[in-house]
């Protein structure tokens, strides 16, 4: 007689045990690697849902200019595509000679962009920028780097009226996020054609040495900074804190939030191997001891699978590793001295 199993995981779990996904890494050469890259690549995008064809304008708008202490903070709405306005935080560091290399700020879950520049809507926010050590922009800032931090999608200012009016924290993700799939987009897609945009508006900004571009981001933030900067050669470095884990062991036995999905993705490849496509780029992962929701389990699992790449490619000193004792929070212990390094 056959087994009965009333599980409606587990032929999903055997599937994923026994199957390689169709486009992970198993490059034995360079010109192995080349192709590799180039399909996973032209996969990624497509299961993302595509970009658009073609750029709108951005028809920048400064809204607000803010004297803070050690530089000046300007408030740009930008027209990422033709019905879609995204606000957008500039931050210009003072007494240093520009140009100045530039620093794309993700933020993730909580009360949106307001966070990483150090600004709490509430007391509760607050408590939560100590946690997380959060305010990584306002620290970028005053290492001397420009930076650019965007209000995501579905997030802070980005969301629908009746999540402004719920909580401060609530975020607009899961209607975006179910209303993207069923139009053949994602979340995630258009969060990182946003940064792709942010580049473009940044390249106007003469205060910038657009050869000199890292993103940084933590939790939902790394997320996109894991996306983006294995899609976007405009980016020379990426700091990915608190994402970067198999999601075998991550978003799939721990409840997240939708917007950290992808449609048929495991198909093609895990998470390590997207994160692989920023190579031969450098790229620094950070991982705390006590983080229950990315398990540092599949993080050092995850990090084994990538270091291939890298040492394939004979570049293996570009990518390091920060474990710190330490919960979901931004580390920085090595990330400054990173961006220093190879920016």
């Amino acid at each position: 007689m056959p087994r009965i199993s009333l599980r409606p995981l587990e032929p999903f779990e055997k599937y994923y045990e026994s199957h390689q996904p169709a486009l992970t890494f198993r490059a034995q050469t360079v010109a192995d690697w080349q192709l590799w890259h180039d399909q996973l690549r032209a996969k990624v995008i497509e299961l993302l849902g595509g970009f658009p064809d073609q750029r709108c304008d951005l028809q920048p708008q400064i809204v607000e200019v803010v004297e803070k202490e050690g530089y000046r903070q300007e408030q740009v709405v930008l027209q990422s595509q033709p019905d879609v306005s995204m606000p957008v935080y500039v931050l210009i560091p003072q007494e240093v000679e520009l140009p100045r290399p530039l620093v794309v700020a993700s933020h993730g879950h909580g009360g949106g962009v307001k966070e990483i520049l150090n600004e709490p809507m509430n007391s509760q926010a607050a408590q939560h920028i100590q946690q997380c050590n959060y305010d990584y922009a306002v620290q970028a800032v005053k290492r001397g780097y420009v930076v650019i931090a965007p209000e995501q999608l579905g997030w802070g200012e980005r969301r629908e009226e009746e999540d402004v009016q719920d909580n401060w924290g609530k975020s607009s993700c899961r209607k975006l996020s179910f209303w993207a799939m069923m139009l053949g987009k994602s979340a995630v897609g258009m969060r990182v054609w946003d940064i792709m945009r942010c580049l473009d508006y940044m390249e106007t900004r003469p205060e910038v040495d657009s050869s000199r571009v890292a993103m940084i981001g933590l939790s939902g933030g790394g997320t996109v900074t894991t996306f983006a900067s294995a899609l976007e050669d405009r980016i020379k470095v990426a700091v990915i804190s608190w994402y970067f884990c198999a999601w075998r062991d991550s978003i799939l036995p721990v409840l997240h939030c939708e917007c950290n999905y992808v449609p048929g993705i495991l198909q093609y490849a895990e998470c390590y191997d997207v994160a692989s496509l920023i190579a031969p780029r450098p790229l620094l992962i950070e991982a705390g001891t006590k983080d229950n929701i990315f398990p540092l389990a599949g993080v050092k699992n995850a990090f084994a699978h990538a270091e291939r790449v890298w040492e394939l490619l004979g570049v293996r000193e570009r990518l390091d590793i920060d474990i710190f004792a330490g919960e979901h929070q931004w580390s920085g212990a090595k990330a400054w001295d990173f961006l220093a390094q190879w920016l």
